[in-house]
């Protein structure tokens, strides 16, 4: 027990120095797909990169020369090995969590209860879902620091599934008792067993985050220069094309 709360501590401090160090952020939503990327504003695409040689701002297609092609391609081809991997970090958390609660309740219950405990659990996947979407080749970041990420993971993420656990182990834990009371084995669960069981799928699941949380800050000084990198890349493309000055898309937070 010493042990764990020694590395909480050690992830407590280690990401308030990130958080002091890192000052880049994402000005604009990224869409990734395999043949384009879309820059986002307002959930409207106003610069698109189709096979990472063409440009088009506001709908219109940019005429490069072929050195503002050789940036643009390095520009896309950072971001493809970038903003997926971000956007992994917060869906396998979020998804380590969900699982969990959704193999507990499996099974268990009337359908009505199930489907109750299932919309529960979509609506909170949406809610954490808006900022960070990773289908099939395909990723979305919203727009966000990477101090935002490591306080989603630790300070928002952790303490949302905590609750929503302890909410649907709690009524899994009465559906069941409910059919245990009508059965011949007229067997029940005592309330310090449930809470054990709550108690049990919480630290599970926390457990996961950590290592989420441990594999974000590994990964913090090399994400944070590869912003500032990908930042040089659009400042030198914005200089040759001045209408992308409008979308910068990686910047120093104000």
């Amino acid at each position: 027990m010493k042990r764990y709360y020694l590395l909480l501590l050690m992830l407590v401090s280690s990401t308030g120095l990130f958080a002091a160090e890192c000052e880049m952020a994402f000005a604009h939503g990224i869409l990734i797909a395999p043949d384009h990327i879309r820059i986002l504003q307002n959930n409207r695409t106003h610069v698109q990169i189709n096979g990472d040689q063409q440009l088009f701002i506001g709908g219109e297609l940019i005429a490069l020369t072929a050195d503002d092609a050789v940036l643009l391609k390095q520009y896309s081809h950072d971001l493809r090995k970038f903003v997926p991997e971000i956007v992994s970090i917060a869906v396998d958390g979020v998804e380590l969590g969900l699982s969990s609660i959704e193999a507990m309740f499996t099974g268990i219950g009337s359908k009505s209860q199930q489907a109750e405990w299932r919309e529960l659990v979509r609506e909170t996947t949406f809610q954490w879902m808006s900022r960070f979407v990773r289908t099939n080749e395909h990723f979305y970041l919203a727009p966000q620091s990477l101090n935002e990420l490591d306080y989603f993971l630790y300070g928002e993420l952790k303490p949302q599934l905590d609750n929503l656990a302890k909410h649907t182990v709690g009524a899994v834990w009465g559906a069941l008792r409910d059919a245990l009371r009508h059965s011949d084995s007229n067997f029940e669960r005592s309330d310090n067993q449930e809470w054990q069981s709550v108690g049990h799928l919480v630290d599970k699941i926390n457990l996961g985050l950590d290592a989420k949380a441990v594999e974000l800050e590994e990964k913090s000084a090399l994400f944070c220069q590869k912003m500032q990198e990908l930042d040089q890349i659009e400042q030198q493309l914005q200089q040759r094309l001045p209408a992308l000055k409008d979308y910068d898309v990686v910047a120093k937070k104000n």
